[in-house]
């Protein structure tokens, strides 16, 4: 006991006060030295790795007080992080299809185009007058030099 309190005093610079509260618990299932090793829980690992009843794990003694422990990731984060990892891809695929989609549909309005200057050019002209005729024919020359500049 003496030991344990001179350890106290080093690492927190200040004298062990709760010695009534070790007593009380010390014989309590969840403090007791052998049920902890024997426990049927899983444990989650902390950042390096170590499990909580991992014999190589250091004791809070062994660790130099200026520097605490780093807390292990939540579950939350862990999730956010995963998804975080997918959103790029997800996003570059969404993009992708975007572009494919744009490509078809300029396509689709190209060839619509195309089939009602078709339908301009091959238009009966022998019910037409002469002046629709000349517009007619203004029109068909257009699109034909609009085609050779594209």
């Amino acid at each position: 006991m003496v030991a344990a309190h001179a350890f106290f005093a080093q690492d927190e610079g200040t004298t062990f006060n709760l010695e009534y509260v070790w007593r009380l618990l010390k014989d309590e299932p969840k403090w007791m030295g052998e049920s902890i090793g024997n426990s049927s829980k899983i444990t989650k690992s902390s950042a390096s790795g170590a499990s909580s009843d991992n014999p190589n794990t250091p004791s809070s003694y062994e660790f130099n007080s200026s520097s605490p422990m780093e807390r292990p990731m939540g579950q939350k984060a862990a999730k956010r992080k995963g998804k975080a990892k997918e959103i790029p891809n997800a996003m570059q695929d969404a993009r992708i299809k975007r572009a494919a989609a744009m490509e078809r549909l300029a396509q689709c309005k190209k060839d619509e185009l195309e089939l009602k200057a078709m339908n301009i050019i091959m238009k009966d002209t022998s019910t037409m007058n002469d002046n629709q005729r000349d517009i007619h024919e203004k029109y068909c020359n257009k699109m034909k030099k609009k085609k050779e500049c594209s």
